[in-house]
């Protein structure tokens, strides 16, 4: 049993919680998101939502005074660093407090996702399906196809994917899509290959980057732009951060081989949705073959808008990582992190407070 105090905030299912009593040397469990007094001056760690730390805080180091973790249940960290206490500590330059993020956590269900929305755009799924819905009737291959030619199911196998972030969720994607017989290259900060750092389930990811063939770097233009023109699949899994803001645009589109399909599951901002739906109205063969994105810019996107009912856009309520059994990897998570901190070791998916991510 470890002894630390735990302050947890996430509603938990009571098998879950009996865990952490067992793992803790006490647990003040607050699924309500008030944190009474007692709690704030014994806890050691927060385990809290992707908001951060409960709004009724505001100095850290005053209300929590032990605290040396702040674990999210969650992979996104922009939420919690834009709450009050945890961006008035970030301006600090004595920082001993970790913030820590669930990467990792959403392995096992969002490149499930890549995968399947590879494979349905190359088949067109959703058109048969909304046809035979809609109209109760067998259709034909001309009704079914995107273009103008009578359908046919496109094979992933010899087409490049770029991953556009090598994180957990791009180097789980990729490994996936390498068994398709798929090329992989990436694009990351650095453009060279870099160890996986964070949290990682067993048999899943890409431990030492090894898996794509070339990488490339986001922050190099010529770099870039020779990603792009690689592309037939364009995965994005990048953060919201500003250097990632609207990244994609009417001339990185334009580099893209034609017919090139666009995935994203990282953030909505990546890509203006007025730019999407520019794209994917160009004539015939001009522009991008389709685009699955579980993420819009705004998010939500709204009613009525265009892209919800374009025939090459196939657009989900950011769902691809809720899933089952989430929260129990966010224990695994966790309980990693306390290991870690009572030894001195690093703790994984330690967010830079600076870079945002």
């Amino acid at each position: 049993m470890s002894s630390f105090i735990l302050a947890c905030t996430v509603f938990l299912e009571p098998p879950v919680v009996e865990r952490l009593h067992k793992t803790f040397a006490k647990v003040h469990y607050h699924p309500d998101g008030v944190l009474p007094k007692e709690a704030l001056q014994e806890a050691d760690i927060l385990f809290t939502e992707m908001v951060g730390v409960p709004s009724q805080i505001t100095d850290l180091k005053a209300e929590i005074p032990n605290l040396k973790l702040i674990q999210l249940v969650c992979a996104g960290s922009e939420k919690a660093l834009a709450c009050p206490a945890v961006k008035n500590y970030a301006a600090q330059s004595d920082r001993s407090i970790t913030l820590a993020n669930a990467s990792g956590i959403h392995v096992l269900s969002i490149p499930n996702y890549v995968v399947a929305s590879i494979l349905g755009a190359y088949h067109q799924l959703s058109r048969q399906i909304i046809f035979g819905a809609v109209n109760k009737r067998w259709a034909t291959r001309a009704e079914i196809e995107i273009t103008d030619k009578p359908y046919y199911a496109r094979s992933p196998r010899g087409r490049t994917v770029g991953m556009l972030g090598y994180g957990a969720l791009g180097r789980e994607s990729a490994r996936l899509l390498s068994c398709l017989g798929m090329n992989i290259i990436a694009a990351n900060t650095s453009g060279s290959a870099t160890e996986q750092t964070g949290y990682i389930i067993d048999g899943t990811g890409d431990a030492d980057g090894s898996i794509p063939e070339t990488y490339y770097s986001t922050k190099d233009r010529a770099s870039f732009e020779a990603f792009l023109e690689r592309c037939d699949v364009l995965v994005s899994s990048l953060p919201n951060t500003s250097a990632t803001q609207y990244l994609i645009g009417p001339k990185e589109f334009d580099l893209l081989p034609k017919n090139a399909l666009l995935i994203n599951i990282g953030r909505g901002n990546l890509v203006k949705s007025e730019d999407l739906l520019a794209e994917l109205n160009k004539p015939e063969g001009e522009g991008l073959f389709a685009a699955h994105v579980d993420v819009t810019d705004p998010e939500p996107l709204p009613e009525g808008h265009p892209l919800w009912s374009h025939r090459k856009a196939t657009i989900t309520p950011h769902l691809s990582g809720d899933t089952e059994g989430e929260y129990d990897i966010a224990v695994d998570i966790l309980i990693a992190n306390v290991k870690n901190l009572a030894v001195g070791e690093r703790l994984y998916n330690a967010v830079d407070f600076v870079k945002g991510y």
